[in-house]
């Protein structure tokens, strides 16, 4: 019996230690010889970085993005509004400085109705009502021209005038309603859903070179926007006109000639002058009929004076109305 027992107690004794090799060997298999669990390792890190656009260099408010301004990197996560490549990023432009190595997102672009505006215009408001902005019927993206109405001295009937201003001016904005918002149409009576009912201004898109006489011209006398259609490009053959002398002097190198007239930004920064834009700097009075009785002033005859080899000889009346006073030759 004692044989026995002594036996089976080796038999345990090594059944027991077979199991500790076996357990202590698939203990140590995963992390020496098992590739699957290498790889799931690996990716499970990699899975942590997110691909995200971001300024290769410091970039300014204000400036286009070039695709050589942005790159791709790896953040630990993406935050809002970014950008997954750089195509997707190509050709916004920042409202605010972003520095190198920041994310670039959508959040940050200039949006709005700044991006409708082409190069070399600026985009103008007007004030407009019904009688003046086609009853109502103008909608952003239309054409219309602008007619310009001036009274002299808000009373003289004799040299007021009314002529075209600015020819083919795409309308922005009208009221409520702009073209960077034309998809929020109210389905049901096909307006949309700022409608120009009660539109108080227009937003026109006017070449710099001319803002200065929309300016003028809506401040001294009244504007009158005359609706068009979009395939009419009739404008006027502005080569028949002299054009407008600038308000301020323009220096010129020296022995060089003023051939050409001022463009773009140099117009707008000579400026024109109210009579200027009225057509000249002094227009003629009308000749009255004397035969016919003076009812609206008192005509006085003017002071003789001495006859010289330059002077006038005709005869001169001086018209009063009120504050007012013309002189008319004979």
């Amino acid at each position: 019996m004692v044989n026995v027992a002594k036996i089976a107690v080796g038999v345990l004794l090594a059944v027991a230690l077979a199991l500790g090799i076996y357990g202590w060997m698939l203990a140590k298999a995963p992390t020496a010889s098992d590739p699957q669990a290498q790889t799931s390792s690996s990716g499970a890190q990699s899975s942590a970085a997110v691909n995200v656009v971001v300024a290769a260099k410091a970039i300014p408010a204000g400036q286009a993005f070039k695709a050589e301004d942005l790159q791709v990197a790896g953040l630990p996560s993406k935050p809002d509004g970014a950008y997954d490549d750089v195509p997707a990023a190509v050709g916004s432009v920042p409202a605010v400085d972003i520095p190198q190595g920041a994310p670039v997102l959508k959040g940050q672009m200039v949006t709005g109705l700044a991006l409708k505006v082409l190069d070399g215009e600026r985009a103008v408001a007007v004030k407009v009502d019904e009688s003046n902005g086609a009853g109502n019927r103008i909608r952003p993206g239309d054409f219309v021209d602008v007619f310009f109405v001036l009274r002299r001295d808000g009373t003289e009937i004799d040299q007021s005038q009314a002529r075209l201003l600015l020819s083919r001016k795409r309308v922005l904005a009208y009221g409520a309603a702009s073209v960077d918002a034309l998809t929020t149409a109210d389905k049901t009576d096909g307006k949309q859903a700022n409608g120009p009912d009660n539109a108080r201004t227009a937003v026109l898109a006017v070449p710099v070179a001319e803002v200065s006489q929309l300016a003028l011209g809506g401040s001294s006398g009244s504007l009158v926007l005359a609706l068009r259609n979009p395939t009419d490009m009739s404008e006027p053959d502005l080569e028949k006109f002299a054009p407008l002398p600038g308000v301020l002097a323009v220096s010129l190198p020296k022995g060089a000639t003023a051939n050409a007239p001022l463009e773009g930004a140099d117009a707008a920064q000579a400026g024109v002058a109210m009579s200027a834009l009225a057509g000249s700097t002094g227009v003629p009075a009308r000749r009255m009929n004397a035969s016919k009785p003076m009812t609206a002033g008192v005509a006085k005859p003017a002071v003789p004076r001495a006859r010289t080899a330059s002077a006038d000889p005709s005869l001169s009346v001086e018209f009063v109305r009120g504050a007012n006073s013309q002189t008319v030759r004979y």
